[in-house]
């Protein structure tokens, strides 16, 4: 007759209630806990790519009328410059180059390094060649007169309602490392790509 017994080795308690919890975590147990774990991946992947990748900015003022208006939403990218120049056109967001920890303007590049900028008659001349601008309003003129060259590094700034805009006319050329992102579409209210605009 055999006396020899058969033992079952059991883990430790803790090791077992962290495979269980792990198993929980990876396939579900509710519909609640599954909402709760999928609710926050998606906030975790959105602080990410709200803090390294893209973001919304909210307009205040009326510096970028017709094209943009006090309260709307523009999503706008954070990393297109870190490989890429900014190119004439292109809506900007840019960092008050005298207070860029707490101000922030969206506004519209028009001039590039290396461009002399002159305002005079009303018109926005680079390079001594009149600039065609189309997003702004036919009867709206662009002051003071003034005359920029702007160097290697420099771009100069405007919004698209010049008597309401504080701008590179007034501050000065800004440095690419102002800079921060450019626009890419308008999300609220109404969808549009800014470069429809």
């Amino acid at each position: 007759m055999d006396t020899t017994t058969d033992t079952i080795e059991t883990e430790p308690t803790s090791i077992a209630f962290f495979k269980a919890l792990l198993y929980k975590l990876i396939y579900g147990g509710s519909i609640v806990f599954d909402l709760a774990k999928w609710l926050i991946l998606v906030l975790v992947v959105f602080v990410i790519f709200n803090t390294f990748f893209f973001s919304i900015f909210i307009v205040s003022g009326a510096s970028m009328d017709p094209t943009f208006e006090d309260g709307n939403w523009i999503f706008w990218n954070k990393n297109i410059y870190n490989n890429n120049s900014p190119k004439r056109g292109d809506i900007v967001v840019v960092n008050y180059p005298g207070d860029p920890n707490n101000k922030t303007y969206v506004k519209r590049i028009i001039g590039q390094p290396g461009d002399k900028i002159e305002i005079k008659n009303e018109h926005v001349f680079i390079n001594n060649l009149r600039l065609d601008e189309n997003y702004i309003s036919f009867n709206v003129g662009t002051d003071p007169d003034g005359v920029w060259t702007l160097n290697q590094n420099q771009y100069f700034v405007m919004g698209d309602n010049r008597p309401n805009s504080n701008d590179s006319r007034y501050f000065g050329p800004v440095e690419k490392r102002f800079i921060v992102g450019k626009a890419i579409s308008r999300v609220y209210p109404g969808f549009r790509l800014t470069k429809d605009m």
